[in-house]
């Protein structure tokens, strides 16, 4: 079990010793000194190895990530493990307790609050904290999401493009640790502050993903988070043992995929009701018809269809069916070669 601190300023807090302990930073955010309480968990071994950061709740209304964690951090013995992990189960703890992706303090998107500001609002305080004292002693970094409310997305361990050809197999690698039925490459270009693009200026291996939607805990993603994490860390080097088969059955095997060309993202023609004609994850011929914007103002309209634009497979639709002019309503993601070898982190 872990050692409590009830509350510890970040100047106090031991990143090195052997042992499993739990604290609670303190950010203040009003007047009268209230403070926020953001949990950090240090887990470090009784032998040397990498540090592998994880992080779930930066966005309030995504659970998969923080139920991961919490198990994690509760099984993890310091004297089987060679390194350190430090677990941050839920980031943004404001819009977490309001179930809510941003924070009601302050408005802020913990994601789009990188690398943050020590004199800022909290959100922002809360990611300067994350980049210079948690990113910073970090080997590998993972960060869990869902897809919220309003998209699903598909279940991935995904990463940005990397154009060095050893550290793009050893996100690959990293991603298919998860068990999780794609490793998805996408756009950098989605919004700057991101978390996970603050890692990758460090230059650690840097893994994101959507492990459910619908502000709902997912079953098999809560099990990628907690048993994902635990395969990182033997493929890493922290823990011993063989990698656990995580890719549920009914998969045949992992697909490396890629979005990274947002102009290609299917958008609404008009608005409507978005009735989606392949399911998530599916595999579409270029022109299989894909949505079926209906038009309720006039109902002997059969609606308008919209077509895939290539071959690939359903990375991402709309979840809200109401629909306006111009939102995106569904993802098309294309196989990409795969550069580790037949059957090498494979499951």
């Amino acid at each position: 079990m872990p050692v409590i601190m009830d509350i510890t300023p970040v100047k106090d807090i031991d990143w090195e010793s052997p042992g499993n302990r739990l604290y609670h930073v303190p950010f203040t955010y009003d007047g009268e000194w209230a403070r926020v309480r953001v949990p950090v968990s240090v887990i470090c071994g009784h032998r040397p190895g990498k540090t592998l950061v994880a992080i779930g709740g930066t966005h309030g209304d995504e659970y998969e990530g923080p139920i991961g964690c919490k198990k994690l951090v509760a099984e993890l013995e310091p004297e089987r493990l060679s390194g350190r992990v430090i677990v941050i189960p839920v980031l943004n703890v404001p819009a977490f307790q309001a179930d809510q992706r941003e924070s009601p303090l302050d408005g802020g998107n913990m994601n789009r609050a990188f690398p943050g500001d020590a004199n800022g609002t909290i959100t922002s305080r809360i990611a300067h904290f994350v980049t210079h004292e948690v990113l910073s002693r970090a080997d590998i970094v993972v960060d869990i999401h869902a897809a919220g409310t309003s998209m699903e997305i598909m279940r991935a361990a995904s990463f940005h493009q990397i154009d060095d050809p050893e550290l793009f197999r050893a996100h690959v690698e990293t991603a298919f640790a998860f068990g999780m039925p794609f490793a998805l490459v996408y756009t950098g270009g989605m919004g700057t502050g991101l978390l996970s693009e603050e890692a990758e200026k460090m230059g650690k291996i840097t893994i994101g993903g959507e492990f459910g939607y619908g502000a709902s805990a997912d079953l098999e993603g809560v099990r990628w988070a907690y048993e994902g994490l635990k395969n990182v860390m033997k493929l890493h080097g922290l823990m011993p043992g063989e990698l656990e088969r995580l890719l549920p059955e009914r998969f045949k095997r992992q697909v490396l995929a890629a979005n990274t060309d947002i102009d290609r993202y299917i958008t609404a023609p008009i608005s409507g009701i978005a009735e989606p004609l392949a399911p998530i994850g599916a595999f579409v011929n270029k022109g299989d018809p894909v949505v079926c914007i209906h038009d309720f103002d006039d109902i002997t309209n059969p609606g308008v269809i919209i077509q895939a634009d290539r071959d690939g497979y359903v990375a991402c639709r709309k979840f809200r069916a109401r629909t306006r002019q111009g939102d995106v309503v569904m993802v098309i993601a294309e196989e990409i070669p795969n550069p580790l070898a037949e059957g090498e982190g494979l499951q």
